[in-house]
C-alpha cells in the first residue's frame, strides 16, 4: 500500500528469516519497511489482534506476521506484502498472490515447520547495527546521542 508504514515481524533466532529480513532491507529501497523480532513485541502484535503469533502465543513463532496501516497479514500473504512493498524487480514477484492461498500457505507451511533443520537457528535474536538498526521498531535515536 502506497504510503503506509510496512511492519514485518520475523523469529529473531531463524536463520532463513534473519536472511529474509537482510533480503528485504537491501531491496527496500524507499525504507518504508520496518522490522520487529516477534519475541520481542509481543504487546504491539496483542494491539493489532496478532498476539497469538508473538512469543507464548498459539501460534508462537509459526509465521512472519506483516502489519500495514491498521490490517495484519500471515504466511504467505505477508510475504508477498512485504515484496510489493519493495522496489523493482522484488515488487514483480507480488504476482504470486495470483496463486490461491491455499497452496502458497501449504507450501509456505512445508518451509516453515522444517526451516530450523534446513537453515539452523540462532542462540539468541540478531543485534543490528549503524542505519540497518534505524530500520527497527525498538530504536531509541537517543541512544545514539548517549554513545
Amino acid at each position: 500500500a502506497e504510503g503506509v508504514e510496512t511492519w514485518l515481524f520475523f523469529d529473531g533466532v531463524c536463520n532463513l528469516c534473519d536472511g529474509f529480513v537482510n533480503f528485504v532491507y537491501a531491496g527496500d529501497s524507499s525504507g518504508s519497511i520496518r522490522f520487529g523480532a516477534l519475541q520481542k513485541h509481543k504487546e504491539l502484535l496483542e494491539r493489532y489482534g496478532a498476539g497469538r503469533y508473538a512469543e507464548g502465543g498459539e501460534e508462537a513463532l509459526t509465521t512472519v506476521v506483516v502489519i500495514q496501516g491498521e490490517e495484519v497479514f500471515v504466511r504467505s500473504t505477508a510475504a508477498l506484502r512485504v515484496l510489493a512493498a519493495m522496489g523493482q524487480p522484488w515488487r514483480t514477484l507480488a504476482i504470486f498472490h495470483l496463486i490461491p492461498v491455499e497452496v502458497r500457505d501449504f507450501l509456505y507451511g512445508v518451509v516453515g515447520r522444517n526451516r530450523y533443520a534446513l537453515f539452523g537457528q540462532k542462540d539468541h535474536c540478531m543485534k543490528p547495527s549503524g542505519d540497518f538498526r534505524k530500520r527497527f521498531l525498538e530504536y531509541n535515536a537517543l541512544e545514539d546521542e548517549e554513545n
